[in-house]
């Protein structure tokens, strides 16, 4: 199992004091951001994804699935890095980088019913986990805004993503909705510490209106698991930080 380390002492101490907000000198490399258990051996494919916030921060996103074809749908057009300032919300920065607009209505116009699907993994499914990120901002968050790639059928289907926090470094889970044509539904997991088994905090599959979000805070907390069921083509957004 890879540990928590960072390369250079002055990184590490700059993470955990967060001094000048115009210093970039938050890295986090691979090695930092990895399962207890390794998504290799859940996935036969994977692929990076580099991604960068308007702001100039950049994040490395690891796409794994069992189907290579899956994987080649994927690029940066999917997923997007996007900064939350202090003292702001998910909400806010969603407003104020444009991808949420609060003049939508919030309630589902679709008639998708909803399905009695397994929470668990499945062979269809896709995961993402972050596995490098450099913050332009020390003092700055971060979410990743999710696109999934359309299909060609008329009705798409529904699709299945799993989105794994690194260890040791969250204990906040939040997932937003800002996609009115889009059901999305969501569930989470988490496990205190790296022995533990995965403990359910929300049950399959709750529904996240359109502009609604919801956030959870575990700690002890080791690693979050979040549920993601929506149709291709949806729009939503997962953070995992402290």
């Amino acid at each position: 199992m890879k540990k928590l380390f960072y390369a250079l002492p002055i990184i590490g101490l700059l993470f955990f004091t967060s001094c000048d907000k115009d210093e970039s000198n938050e890295v986090m490399d691979e090695s930092a951001v990895t399962s207890e258990f390794s998504l290799k051996s859940i996935y036969d494919f994977h692929k990076d994804i580099t991604i960068t916030s308007d702001e100039g921060s950049t994040g490395t996103v690891r796409v794994y699935a069992n189907d290579e074809n899956s994987l080649a749908d994927y690029s940066s057009e999917n997923l997007t890095l996007m900064e939350i300032n202090q003292n702001e919300t998910l909400k806010q920065s969603l407003i104020r980088h444009n991808k949420l607009d609060l003049t939508q209505p919030d309630t589902d116009e679709d008639i998708d019913d909803q399905k009695s699907d397994s929470f668990e993994e499945n062979g269809a499914d896709i995961a993402f986990e972050l596995v490098a990120l450099t913050k332009a901002n020390s003092a700055s968050k971060y979410a990743i805004n999710f696109n999934h790639p359309q299909n060609d059928y008329a009705k798409a289907s529904w699709g299945y993503y799993t989105h794994y926090s690194s260890v040791n470094q969250a204990q906040i889970a939040e997932i937003a909705r800002h996609n009115f044509w889009r059901k999305v539904y969501y569930g989470l997991k988490y496990k205190a510490y790296s022995n533990s088994s995965w403990a359910t905090i929300q049950n399959e599959w709750r529904l996240i209106k359109n502009n609604q979000s919801f956030s959870h805070t575990k700690n002890p907390c080791y690693q979050f698991r979040m549920r993601v069921k929506t149709k291709k083509n949806s729009a939503y957004s997962v953070t995992f930080d402290y």
